[in-house]
């Protein structure tokens, strides 16, 4: 906690400095921060004047002898100290007007590093009418102050001046303001008995004096405990149960983020205008930004310095105008934010799926194959986002995948590979600020998606990464033209980033594999790493022919030969034993894998060739019936493109672990359309 200011309040008799203070008293007095301590003079209680405390020059010289004061003087005959005790008000924060001569200074500058001076000033004619008024003095002792008076004195640096010509209120109201809008704000915690989700909030009451004036027009202020800050949204109440005049109630996540409780103290400051709002507001009018800008920018986003508004609209800008250089700019600065692993290698490779295709579970499968050939493939895995399953809800039908960084690495280290969940890896802040202000917005962006994806692994450290692009009229790129852009972005924002970036255009037209669903695509998974006769030869292509790409392109196989060699692998059987290692080091699950027992069989009205299967309507239904929370709930399919169904055949099966899911899901089924069409 930072030490309380001194201030002193200066200025020739006459000048109205006790009626000031006084009113500064009455107005500040009641605030545990500020302090108006009595000056101890050889004065007896009924001279007049200022409130003081009464010595004789006896007991003065004991109260010195002793080491009470902490400074003392001598004027006009008298001696002045003040009481030692203020030196441990100003070490605990508080704040300390005090009277003083302008004589002594330097002596308090000396004693205490943060003064500031407040120099009383008035016209003589003012003083003469006050010292008549207040009947202290004869004539000749008004007149020889008069005299005496300077008519331009300086005080030094760290000065402020009250020009006191005005009514006593209105000096006073002056005094009050420059002494409350120079102090450092400081309150006693208080705990606001609600929560705001994610949000560290801070509330004051309005009657707090310096509150009033350093917050006023503020919206988010910076809390400081010690070395810890916390930037929170600022409300103000006139409530004293709910925040005392010199408290703040404080929301359980401000408090959780600070590690103080009721009772404790806080400093606060306003969230200061951060330099990067001229370049958000740069953003929003269409402007560039460079390297500098756009780190400053994210710095300050993470950092919690910006409204929601504020984050919408640079969204909303970034969504449709983001040059490329900003794009390599802005994945740079979003790795920064994740952990960075190092790998000590040259060759780190990974693969990544842009989705929209229901199954298509190949990763499960090209990492132990790739990891069996030699390489380091550390693979992290979001968790679906709106499909029924993502590749890290999949594996973890299988093994933990919560891993941490520590963890990751010792995987990694004994198998090579991991196929693990991101959120504590390689996800990012800025991703947490971004995706909670554009999940009500729905924006949807390749640009911000693209630096998303690729600070990702950039910070998992890879060094060629395979991108897997279906193309279709369902999936989430529906045409060549957006594909081949899509394509072009990603390979040049990786050269820009320093990764080597290979697109594969696929097709997105049908599911790939049989299952949809955590459970049902691991199922499918570990069918095509046993070689069983019912595996799901598009899955195992798939898988087979992205795994030869990335042997060909990051290992020594030749060209033309990575197909072969990855089939190889997985045929022998060295792909599935490898996912056992891996699913082993990251902690296995001794579950049986099987899917939900409330199931339901959807057939075919007509006889016909199939001739479309509605990706998205099946991931609809999916996810209706409870996937992926529900790891054994999904769909299986049962017919294929092209393939000749009879009527009352089973065209796909519906699981889950509960009547509920299954009843939702059998809504979902004749919510619209045809899922399967047949010619």
């Amino acid at each position: 906690m930072s030490a309380g200011i001194l201030f002193l309040i200066v200025g020739p008799s006459g000048v109205g400095k006790d009626t000031l203070l006084d009113g500064a008293r009455e107005r500040l007095g009641a605030n545990r921060w500020f302090s108006f301590p009595q000056r101890i003079i050889t004065r007896p209680s009924d001279a007049g004047g200022e409130d003081h405390i009464p010595a004789t020059s006896e007991e003065f010289e004991k109260l010195l002898a002793a080491g009470k004061l902490m400074h003392h003087w001598s004027a006009h005959g008298l001696q002045y100290g003040v009481p030692v005790s203020v030196r441990s008000q100003l070490d605990a924060g508080i704040n300390v007007v005090l009277n003083t001569s302008r004589k002594e200074l330097a002596a308090f500058r000396q004693k205490h590093c943060e003064v500031i001076v407040v120099k009383v000033s008035a016209s003589a004619s003012s003083i003469e009418n006050r010292l008549r008024k207040r009947g202290r003095e004869t004539d000749s002792e008004i007149e020889g102050r008069l005299a005496r008076m300077p008519e331009n004195w300086d005080v030094g640096n760290g000065t402020l001046e009250l020009a006191n010509e005005g009514t006593p209120e209105t000096g006073i109201l002056n005094l009050v303001d420059l002494i409350a809008g120079s102090c450092g704000l400081k309150a006693t915690v208080q705990q606001f008995p609600a929560s705001f989700g994610n949000r560290a909030m801070c509330l004051m009451h309005s009657g707090n004096p310096i509150a009033s004036r350093l917050l006023s027009g503020c919206e988010r202020v910076v809390l400081s405990a010690g070395t810890t800050t916390v930037v929170a949204e600022l409300g103000m109440t006139d409530d004293s149960s709910i925040a005392a005049v010199d408290a703040c109630a404080l929301s359980p996540e401000a408090l959780s983020a600070l590690s103080v409780r009721e009772g404790d103290v806080v400093d606060i400051i306003r969230s200061p205008s951060p330099k990067s709002r001229g370049i958000l507001r740069k953003k929003i009018r269409g402007g560039e930004l460079d390297d500098e800008e756009m780190e400053a920018f994210v710095h300050d986003l993470v950092r919690g310095r910006f409204s929601a508004s504020e984050i919408s609209g640079f969204l909303v800008s970034a969504s449709r105008n983001l040059s490329l250089k900003e794009i390599i700019a802005l994945t740079r600065v979003r790795a920064q934010f994740a952990h960075r692993q190092n790998w000590q290698s040259d060759i780190v490779v990974d693969k990544h799926s842009m989705g929209g295709v229901p199954g298509n579970r190949v990763t499960p499968i090209v990492v132990p194959i790739v990891a069996a050939y030699g390489l380091i493939i550390p693979k992290t895995s979001s968790r679906a986002i709106t499909s029924a399953a993502g590749t890290a809800d999949m594996m973890e039908v299988l093994s933990r995948v919560d891993l941490s960084p520590d963890e990751m690495t010792r995987v990694v280290s004994e198998t090579g590979a991991c196929i693990a969940w991101n959120g504590k890896l390689t996800h990012s802040p800025v991703d947490d600020v971004m995706n909670a202000i554009n999940r009500p917005l729905g924006l949807s962006s390749s640009l911000l998606d693209v630096s998303s994806i690729m600070s990702k692994k950039l910070a998992a450290g890879s060094t060629h990464v395979l991108i897997d692009l279906p193309v279709g009229p369902q999936a989430k790129t529906r045409t060549i033209e957006e594909a081949k852009a899509l394509a072009l972005l990603y390979t040049q924002v990786g050269e820009g980033v320093g990764l080597n970036v290979r697109v594969n255009i696929a097709d997105g037209t049908r599911p790939i594999g049989r299952g949809i669903g955590p459970v049902l695509e691991t199922v499918d998974v570990i069918k095509v790493l046993k070689g069983e006769g019912d595996a799901s030869v598009d899955l195992r292509n798939k898988a087979v022919g992205y795994a030869g790409l990335l042997l060909e392109w990051a290992g020594d196989v030749a060209a033309g030969e990575g197909e072969a060699v990855a089939l190889d692998i997985l045929s022998s059987g060295k792909a599935y034993e490898k996912l056992r290692e891996i699913a082993d080091s990251q902690g296995a699950h001794d579950s049986s894998i099987a899917p939900g027992t409330f199931q339901y069989s959807v057939r075919s009205q007509d006889s016909g060739i199939v001739t479309n299967i509605n990706i998205r309507r099946l991931a609809d239904i999916a996810r209706a019936t409870g996937a992926p929370l529900d790891k054994g709930a999904g769909v299986e399919i049962h017919c294929e493109l092209e393939a000749s169904v009879q009527r009352n055949d089973e065209i796909f099966r519906i699981f889950s672990s509960s009547q509920a899911g299954l009843d939702d899901a059998k809504a979902a089924v004749l919510s619209s359309g045809p899922v399967v069409s047949l010619e």
